[in-house]
C-alpha cells in the first residue's frame, strides 16, 4: 500500500484559500463519522478518524491497513488502489449518504478560457456552454454541455465529435455512456476550475448506519446486487430520485444480460421511478 495521503497534503493539490477551506471544513464534518456501505463485496463500513479512512468489521474496530485517499473537493474523496484502479466517493451535503464508483480511468479537463471557471452552485446550469480541454489517449479533447446534449470531441487528426445525452448522476455529475457500451461520470469541481472525466465499471451506494428498510430479494439478482436494489428503493421511497435513479440505472447494466433478471428489476422499479 502507498503511503498515506493526508489531509495537509491533500490539500497542496488545490489552488485558492476558499477552496481548501471548504474542503477542510468537509473533512472536519464528516471526522468520526460512519457510512454503511451497499452493494460491495469487502469493504462494509466505512469510517474517517480526521486524517486517515478506515474500514471497520461488524463490531466497529478497524481492519486493515488505511486508504490511501486524496480529498479532490467539498463532498468528493478518492482512494488510490494501485495497478491503475481507484474508488471514488460522493457524499450529499448532509452527509447521510455516500454514492462510490470503482474507476479505471481518469482525465483532468480545465476550462478553455480562464475567465469561464466560476462557482458551480446552480448544477447543471452553471456548466452550460463552458468548453473543456483536455487529452483522450494522448489527443487533444474537448467537453462542452449545451444545456440538453453533451459534445464529446476528439482530434484525430480532425476534429470527431459524438453527442451523447447526458443525466445528473449526483453532486456536480452527469453520467452518460459513450458508445454504448463505456459508462463515464464527469465529476465538475465545486469552483469550476476542473472536470474530471471517470470512466466507471461499478457502482455502490450507502448510508449512514441505521437507515435499512427495504428487503426484497429480487429473482435472478446475486446477494450484493439484492443489497444495492434494497438501497435505491430506500432512496426513491425518501424522495431521493436522483441517487435512486443512478443505483437503479447501475442495476440495469448489470442485468443488461440476463432478459428475466432485467424484466423483474424493471417491474419492481416502475412504480417508484420518475
Amino acid at each position: 500500500m502507498k503511503p498515506l495521503i493526508t489531509l495537509s497534503f491533500a490539500l497542496v493539490a488545490f489552488a485558492g484559500t476558499l477552496a481548501a477551506q471548504e474542503i477542510q471544513k468537509f473533512a472536519a464534518d464528516m471526522t468520526n463519522m460512519t457510512w454503511d456501505l451497499r452493494g460491495t463485496a469487502n469493504l462494509k463500513h466505512l469510517r474517517f478518524d480526521g486524517e486517515k479512512f478506515n474500514s471497520l468489521n461488524n463490531d466497529g474496530e478497524p481492519q486493515g491497513g488505511a486508504y490511501d485517499h486524496t480529498l479532490f473537493d467539498a463532498g468528493v474523496f478518492r482512494f488510490d488502489y494501485g495497478k491503475g484502479r481507484a474508488g471514488w466517493y460522493l457524499v450529499t451535503d448532509d452527509l447521510k449518504q455516500i454514492m462510490s464508483a470503482s474507476v479505471i480511468k481518469e482525465i483532468t479537463f480545465k476550462p478553455e478560457k480562464s475567465g469561464q471557471a466560476k462557482p458551480v452552485k446552480d448544477f447543471p446550469q452553471d456548466v452550460k456552454n463552458v468548453v473543456w480541454v483536455g487529452e483522450r489517449d494522448n489527443l487533444p479533447a474537448k467537453l462542452r454541455w449545451n444545456g440538453t446534449t453533451l459534445e464529446v470531441g476528439v482530434k484525430d487528426p480532425h476534429w470527431k465529435v459524438n453527442f451523447v445525452q447526458p443525466v445528473v448522476a449526483n453532486r456536480r455529475t452527469l453520467e452518460f455512456q459513450l458508445d454504448n457500451k463505456t459508462t463515464v461520470w464527469l465529476v465538475f469541481s465545486a469552483d469550476g476550475s476542473k472536470a474530471l472525466w471517470l470512466t466507471i465499471t461499478d457502482v455502490y451506494g450507502g448510508h449512514r448506519p441505521g437507515l435499512y428498510t427495504a428487503a426484497t430479494q429480487t429473482p435472478g439478482l446475486h446477494p450484493q446486487q439484492n443489497d444495492l436494489a434494497n438501497h435505491a428503493e430506500d432512496l426513491l421511497k425518501a424522495d431521493h430520485p436522483l441517487t435512486g435513479g443512478t443505483l437503479v440505472r447501475e442495476l440495469e447494466r448489470k442485468c443488461a444480460g440476463d432478459p428475466d433478471a432485467l424484466g423483474q428489476l424493471q417491474a419492481r422499479f416502475a412504480p417508484l421511478r420518475r
